[in-house]
């Protein structure tokens, strides 16, 4: 069977971006289910930046197609620059140059959609390991 529970005595603290509501819901239901804290859910990258500042979570959930101009990239480079928080990708696209704009954003990882909660656990576990290691 597999641990379910977050890599520390403390559960991560995650924001969900996320542009469609329902997988946003899905997602936060799936994080609850694994132990993991959701503080926030986000649907367009102006939005995501201004909570990821106001509330400071471990990790960003972050769908690269996000509603309005600018996508999940824009937004977690964003992040990344004004809090040095990182992301984990959750996107249906991994083409090539997609994942090579996505690099330069020191992601933890991408978990491709549709996801599974085993897949969900081992990407949140690697940046629980690396955030303990910092």
């Amino acid at each position: 069977m597999t641990d379910l529970t977050p890599a520390s005595d403390h559960p991560l603290r995650i924001l969900i971006v996320e542009d469609e509501s329902l997988a946003a819901m899905a997602l936060e239901e799936v994080l609850g289910m694994l132990g993991f804290a959701v503080i926030g859910i986000e649907d367009n990258a102006d939005a995501a930046i201004g909570a990821a500042e106001r509330l400071r979570p471990d990790i960003v959930m972050m769908d690269i197609r996000l509603l309005g101009p600018r996508d999940g990239i824009d937004a977690a480079a964003a992040i990344r620059a004004r809090t040095g928080i990182r992301c984990i990708f959750t996107s249906a696209f991994a083409d090539a140059e997609t994942r090579h704009r996505a690099a330069d954003c020191e992601p933890f990882g991408f978990v491709r959609k549709p996801y599974f909660p085993a897949e969900l656990q081992r990407a949140l576990d690697h940046a629980a390991g690396v955030l303990k290691g910092s």
